[in-house]
């Protein structure tokens, strides 16, 4: 497990060493190359992955439009929720926008983790109860608020995905498109 990994699970459950040790021979680290998928539709991978460095985004495809819902970053964590949860084919596709250093540990594994340790348990449901309030807020932000209000919060509380994200995958992300961004960059820039 490398530092950054550590420090992440530890943010949220008061890991010793010997509970870190026991997790150590489960993870593995993979390299995913710019515009290497992790998963696509109608594939199967119920793995967990920690970002050490890179981007992925999360999309599916509706009528040949590629539909960008989520885009992950270095220090976060992700996974196909519906192979992973469903145990059900991916209904996605997620996909490596920058070279990506993954740490990564297999369903199964991390099942034997909950089983072996309280703790590595209270960690998952930590974090998939701070995903699902992630998830809620998004579809809340989607009825209640602008998408010069989305762009604006997503500036205020995650300047590196403004910063880092293609414009295309940016604008699919908020609900627009690239030309409605690049107006409403340059009207929030007056």
């Amino acid at each position: 497990m490398r530092d950054n990994l550590i420090t992440f699970v530890r943010k949220y459950v008061d890991f010793s060493d010997e509970d870190l040790d026991l997790a150590q021979p489960y993870f593995t680290d993979i390299i995913l190359k710019k515009g290497e998928f992790w998963v696509k539709e109608g594939e199967y991978n119920a793995d967990v992955a920690f970002i050490n460095k890179g981007m992925v985004r999360s999309y599916f495809i509706k009528e040949k439009v590629d539909i960008t819902f989520d885009l992950t970053i270095e220090n976060q964590i992700f996974s196909n929720t519906t192979s992973y949860s469903l145990d059900l084919p991916s209904s996605e596709y997620i996909q490596a926008i920058e070279d990506c250093d993954l740490c990564v540990i297999t369903k199964v594994n991390l099942h034997f983790l909950y089983a072996q340790s309280p703790k590595w348990e209270r960690l998952g449901r930590i974090i998939y109860e701070n995903y699902t309030v992630l998830q809620e807020m998004r579809v809340r932000s989607f009825i209640s608020e602008t998408a010069k209000e989305r762009y604006e919060i997503l500036s205020k509380t995650k300047p590196e995905l403004i910063r880092r994200t293609p414009q295309i995958y940016l604008a699919n992300y908020l609900g627009i498109t690239p030309q409605s961004l690049s107006r409403l960059r340059r009207e929030i820039t007056r």
